[in-house]
């Protein structure tokens, strides 16, 4: 849906809702979230489009970008690979567009995930394991998010996540996954998995990754209460 804006301040300018946008496009819906992947080729410019729910970023690929708050001045933007990042727009609705500049070493490449549920955690400890680190950028009631780093050959353990949430996966690798429920398990096979893979999963599940690669993997988890 195209709304349009008309004050003395703006004049006259269209946007769409984030998921109209045609460069953010839906991936997973369901009650809890709404997810998109936002892929930005080189020098090329979203449309003006609004953020009305609390929003977790995670940028899959680096880039140079300039984005711009309707109403405001235009900004540069460095996306960092792996950064993962929150806003909250739920009462305070963004309204911006953003341009990959042709400088870019490459196109712009992110996940969002839009938080619909409104729970809060009871406590402040509600994961904790030695390979996830909190990730102190994301800060909206309801959600935590941790990155998981794991050296070649390197194991989590058999452990325990009580909540629902998401997987993305921030390189490429090869995983050997155990699952300890069949009746609840967590949705992914071993083998081969790629960088910007997302998935969604119900919890609690109890379940043990390991690095089958050579190289270092790493993802993010994003839990709800």
């Amino acid at each position: 849906m195209t709304v349009k804006i008309s004050s003395d301040q703006f004049g006259e300018t269209d946007f769409v809702e984030v998921l109209d946008e045609p460069y953010h496009k839906p991936y997973i819906r369901n009650s809890c979230v709404n997810i998109f992947v936002a892929k930005l080729p080189r020098n090329t410019m979203t449309m003006y489009h609004r953020h009305n729910q609390n929003t977790i970023y995670v940028v899959i690929a680096g880039s140079y970008c300039k984005t711009q708050i309707l109403g405001s001045n235009i900004c540069g933007q460095e996306y960092v690979s792996g950064d993962c990042f929150s806003g909250e727009y739920r009462t305070e609705p963004l309204i911006h567009r953003v341009e990959c500049l042709n400088e870019s070493l490459t196109d712009a490449w992110f996940v969002g995930t839009e938080i619909l549920q409104e729970k809060s955690f009871v406590s402040d400890s509600i994961f904790e394991h030695t390979r996830y680190i909190p990730i102190s950028k994301v800060n909206i009631p309801g959600c935590r998010a941790y990155r998981l780093k794991l050296a070649s050959n390197e194991t989590t353990g058999t452990h325990l996540c009580s909540f629902s949430g998401i997987f993305i996966s921030l390189t490429n690798g090869q995983l050997k996954i155990t699952n300890e429920d069949v009746q609840q398990r967590f949705p992914l096979s071993s083998g081969s998995i790629e960088k910007g893979y997302v998935t969604w999963f119900d919890g609690p599940v109890q379940f043990e990754l390991q690095n089958m690669g050579s190289e270092m993997y790493e993802a993010i988890l994003i839990l709800l209460a």
